[in-house]
């Protein structure tokens, strides 16, 4: 609770603070009031980077949490293979984002990269993955749904292994196969850990966004990977407008909030159902 205080709540409320002053880290601040609000949605770079944002989010967390959930199938089933499975799918938690963000850019390179080599194997001419307006926000989005694969099928192998295994013995026993108890039984008990999965790969996709654009596109080419996040931190530190900068992270403070808000809600209308 210490640490939450210090790291995340004293912060907050000096970001709240902040966001009614200009401030240049230089001088004194300057109360403006409202202005730096008002300025936001007037902020025709904060709309395109929210646009960014919201095409991480849409682009990453379904395929994320179908990828995590079937993965987890796989591994709970013990099938023959899935210890080198566990060991490729887990690899990813011992890296750190900086870390993988750096071998992934080898890997897009476009001419010595693993990507445009495999390409090449069956006749097709790879692009400049993380230069192209196109391809660099969907190469981007796969990186990511590598990194956040892990911890989602840890959730999802917990969830599985709470469901009774009478109840598969007596949809055996009634003659439903594989597929109708993986979607009449599996999916519904897993209802919970889907809605709890999701919210936290929203929040990963808006804000985890951030260091990987820094690392790998520094929100380039034109702007098609600056994302909500990673523009705020460019306000305050490329152009050091304090007091704009904390305006944006509150509003994406407030979006998380949105959505985690809508998730519990879900979560509460299920349970009732």
């Amino acid at each position: 609770m210490v640490a939450f205080t210090l790291f995340v709540i004293i912060p907050a409320l000096g970001a709240f603070g902040l966001s009614f002053f200009s401030w240049d880290l230089f001088g004194s601040p300057q109360w403006v009031g409202v202005d730096n609000f008002t300025r936001l949605f007037k902020d025709a770079q904060m709309w395109t980077s929210l646009r960014v944002t919201v095409e991480f989010v849409v682009l990453g967390v379904i395929p994320t949490v179908v990828l995590g959930f079937v993965l987890a199938v796989l591994i709970n089933n013990k099938m023959r293979g899935m210890g080198a499975l566990r060991i490729l799918y887990f690899a990813p938690m011992v890296a750190s984002s900086a870390v993988a963000a750096v071998l992934w850019s080898y890997m897009y390179d476009d001419r010595a990269g693993v990507a445009n080599r495999v390409l090449g194997w069956v006749g097709v001419s790879g692009p400049a993955w993380l230069s192209s307006t196109t391809w660099a926000l969907p190469a981007l989005t796969v990186m990511m749904i590598w990194l956040a694969l892990p911890l989602v099928m840890i959730l999802y192998l917990a969830g599985l292994q709470r469901i009774p295994a009478d109840i598969y013995a007596a949809a055996s026993l009634d003659g439903a196969g594989r597929w109708r108890q993986l979607w009449s039984i599996t999916w519904p008990n897993v209802g919970p850990t889907t809605i709890l999965v999701t919210t936290l790969q929203v929040i990963n996709f808006v804000s985890g966004s951030f260091e990987i654009s820094l690392i790998m596109t520094n929100g380039g080419p034109l702007g098609h990977t600056q994302s909500l996040a990673l523009y705020s931190y460019q306000v305050a530190f490329h152009q050091t407008e304090m007091g704009y900068a904390s305006a944006l992270s509150l509003f994406q403070l407030a979006l998380i909030g949105l959505a985690v808000g809508l998730f519990k809600l879900l979560s509460r209308i299920r349970r009732s159902a």
